[in-house]
């Protein structure tokens, strides 16, 4: 049975969908109400679920059970919507949405509908995305790519005017979320030149100043705030949507609203109404300005100005880009489908192109990143952001940095938080992950050279690769566990297992075991006072005594078992602790020997110190007792100024676990 490919406009407010019909003309499907496009809301109705105007009219009265805006929180790890003791993540929800836009498609066409391309905010990063390309799996739906809705519209609007040349800018205001976006069209072509845009600027914005103004005008008359009762708020929003869009063709509206038993009606001019959201729209000028200084134009190197989304029918909105531009925007294109029949188009380009068919449309598509891509490195003692590949690059796009090095001796793993942003500081940008490269030789800080590869592949979103340009050899990676961020390791919060090694040989019996106890239990009150820290405790002679764990009571009691007895057999020791102890990834690790230095391996115990450093290990020495020998312990430390005496205070260094560093040129 045949079966269809689709575009799909997955709005903050409202969704649509289209397809490419037998004439080579994009469409938009109806939905089972008749209606062109969807609300993007969410009832869940007893073991049901139900997504439209139904929804969004449930909300003033079962305003726990419905969800809105679920667009603004794709990617957001920490964002849940709780119902019947079920939690929902905003790509779970979202992917509702598109069932229910799949099911009426197939309904309008009577055939399945398997294939889509899905159109998300030009702004949106790499988590926001592949949010979105989860969802679209979850609805059954086989997703051929991702389109930025900028690129989208200037598709439909690039059919609309196939054979004249011209450079457009799309400016996208939509419900939830703002794109700007400058193209150049010509006879087969459409090259995005530059986007930007806010993720979270959109009409809800518009409607939440009036939903104050409400609210205000409540408090003044009342004494109570509306706001803070949800059926309320919901029948607030309701209100200030309908204001919003009166005060579009009217010059004013009543506004009426009842809470707690009181009643107020206030009146909204369309004057009063601009400049309660003039902030609003001075961003969206500001980020106007803005891309046509990333694409080094003037306003007057644009010939058209292209709205898309339903709040650019507000008259401020228009007023403003003909006051800019020097001209009225275009209204070729219904703003609220021009999204999804550019997606329309794109799937059945991309559904022709992969199954070997004639493209219904001579016409492609060359679109760009929205933000720079880079990696967290340690340069000048401090976090920084090294990028690799600009914002505004076309995609698909690769790029590779060569001078990036490891940061201590015997460091054979590094560690790259990948983020996307334009600042300096990579703890102003959005992190995207943590990965573990391993398998790098033990060698000098700074000999371990890597080559790091950036790419963007056709949806915008990241890969990356490592390669030890020693060797050749690309390095295995792992995903790091999330528990740690990039602001612990900034601001010393980095995770460290501590190893204590006490000697508790005979020599030690008395004053100098005494001493032992007081300087270890010195240092497990001040390394567990930082998180993300471990302890383990080792006995010399008897083994492990503790493994590493954060319960600072168990590792007092490992210490207070310690009873002096016997030789100092330290390298055995050592080596029986480094089997039963295993490092953990990116993890920094310290191995603190406190002892009295009367110790007869030395040379077998500097041999396993070696070994040690080598996984990346830093080894202290404390001193303690009467007499102790300095020289021989500073002779089994990492190095002589990591001996320290009992009194001597010292902090945990490798603060940056595992972080690469900037490596000269030529070096």
């Amino acid at each position: 049975m045949a079966s269809a490919a689709v575009g799909i406009d997955l709005g903050t407010t409202f969704s649509a969908i289209a397809w490419v019909n037998e004439h080579g003309v994009p469409e938009v499907l109806p939905n089972a109400e008749g209606e062109r496009i969807t609300p993007s809301v969410i009832l869940f109705e007893d073991d049901n679920v139900v997504v439209g105007n139904y929804a969004k009219q449930a909300a003033t009265v079962f305003p726990e059970q419905v969800v809105e805006f679920v667009k603004r929180q794709m990617g957001n790890e920490d964002y849940r919507f709780a119902y019947r003791g079920r939690s929902y993540s905003p790509e779970e929800l979202s992917h509702f949405i598109l069932a229910k836009l799949k099911v009426d498609a197939e309904k309008a066409l009577g055939m399945p509908v398997d294939r889509a391309v899905i159109t998300v905010p030009a702004y949106f990063n790499d988590k926001q995305r592949r949010a979105t390309l989860r969802a679209g799996r979850m609805a059954g739906l086989d997703v051929l790519a991702l389109l930025n809705e900028p690129t989208a519209a200037a598709f439909a609007y690039g059919l609309a005017n196939q054979g004249k040349r011209s450079r457009v800018m799309v400016y996208d205001l939509g419900g939830g979320t703002f794109d700007t976006t400058i193209v150049d069209m010509d006879e087969r072509e459409i090259n995005v030149v530059a986007t930007t845009g806010d993720h979270l600027l959109g009409g809800k914005d518009w409607d939440d100043a009036i939903i104050d103004h409400i609210a205000q005008a409540f408090i003044d008359k009342h004494g109570v705030d509306p706001r803070t009762d949800l059926v309320s708020m919901h029948d607030m929003r309701a209100k200030a949507t309908s204001a919003k869009i009166s005060l579009s063709k009217r010059p004013k509206v009543n506004i009426f609203h009842d809470f707690a038993g009181q009643v107020i009606r206030t009146t909204l001019a369309r004057e009063d109404f601009e400049s309660l959201t003039r902030p609003l729209l001075d961003r969206c000028e500001k980020l106007t300005h803005r891309v046509l200084a990333d694409a080094g134009l003037k306003t007057t190197d644009i010939d058209t100005v292209l709205l898309a989304g339903g709040s650019t029918r507000m008259p401020m909105v228009r007023d403003m880009l003909e006051r800019v531009f020097g001209k009225p925007p275009a209204t070729d294109i219904n703003p609220d489908e021009a999204i999804a029949l550019g997606a329309a188009l794109t799937a059945a380009l991309e559904s022709a192109r992969r199954s070997g068919e004639k493209a219904p449309i001579d016409l492609r598509t060359h679109d760009v990143t929205s933000h720079s891509l880079g990696l967290a490195l340690v340069r000048d003692g401090k976090l920084a952001n090294a990028r690799i590949i600009d914002r505004n690059t076309r995609v698909p796009a690769e790029r590779t940095r060569d001078d990036i090095a490891t940061s201590f001796d015997n460091q054979t793993c590094v560690d790259l938080w990948l983020v996307q942003g334009e600042h300096d500081d990579p703890l102003a940008c959005t992190v995207l992950g943590h990965f573990e490269f391993y398998g790098l030789p033990p060698r000098p800080a700074g000999k371990s050279r890597l080559s790091v590869t950036y790419r963007y592949n056709a949806n915008a979103i990241v890969e990356v690769e490592a390669m030890d340009l020693e060797s050749g050899q690309t390095l295995p990676y792992r995903i790091a566990s999330a528990k740690i961020s990039l602001a612990d390791i900034a601001d010393g919060r980095a995770p460290h297992q501590v190893v204590l090694v006490v000697d508790s040989s005979g020599s030690m019996y008395g004053a100098g075991m005494a001493e032992a106890r007081t300087v270890v239990n010195d240092l497990v009150d001040r390394m567990l006072s930082a998180p993300h820290r471990k302890i383990g405790v080792v006995a010399c002679p008897g083994g492990v005594r503790q493994l590493p764990t954060a319960d600072k009571a168990r590792v007092l009691k490992a210490i207070e078992s310690l009873v002096p007895i016997g030789a100092t057999p330290l390298q055995t020791v050592l080596e029986a602790a480094d089997r039963g102890i295993e490092p953990e990834p990116g993890v920094a690790r310290t191995w603190v020997i406190v002892s009295d230095g009367r110790i007869e391996d030395v040379d077998e115990v500097r041999q396993q110190v070696e070994a040690l450093r080598m996984q990346g290990a830093d080894v202290i020495t404390i001193g303690v007792g009467p007499n102790p020998d300095a020289t021989t312990l500073k002779r089994i430390a990492s190095s002589p100024n990591h001996h320290f005496a009992s009194d001597e205070r010292f902090e945990l260094g490798a603060s940056y676990a595992n972080l690469a560093t900037w490596a000269p040129r030529g070096v």
